[in-house]
């Protein structure tokens, strides 16, 4: 691996990290980060996730996933829907807020 590469790719990640600092809400964590990887990735494969499902895959605290979570709902990066199939369920979708930050993401720091 060469040096430059390392020390360039090093320099986009940090940037990237401060972009979603200065995007996300006060207070934000890697639960935030690995959350909306997660609902992200399941809407992208046309399945979205449940509440439940994201809260007992986490390698983090039952309480400290659902805060998250709570906090990506009540500012917006994160929408709950009724499943169709089953009304007990909340699926979790991202909203347009989110949809933007990642198209975002994209213009200002991949190719």
């Amino acid at each position: 691996m060469k040096k430059v590469e390392y020390k360039e790719n090093l320099k986009k990640l940090i940037k990237v990290k401060h972009f979603l600092d200065v995007s996300l809400y006060n207070g934000h964590s890697l639960v935030t980060y690995d959350l909306l990887l997660r609902i992200l990735e399941s809407n992208l494969q046309d399945k979205p996730t449940t509440i439940k499902e994201v809260c007992t895959q986490s390698s983090q605290s039952m309480l400290n996933t659902r805060k998250h979570l709570n906090y990506l709902i009540v500012h917006g990066w994160v929408g709950l829907e009724k499943d169709a199939f089953d009304k007990r369920q909340r699926l979790l979708k991202p909203t347009d807020k989110l949809k933007k930050l990642i198209i975002d993401l994209g213009k200002n720091f991949f190719d």
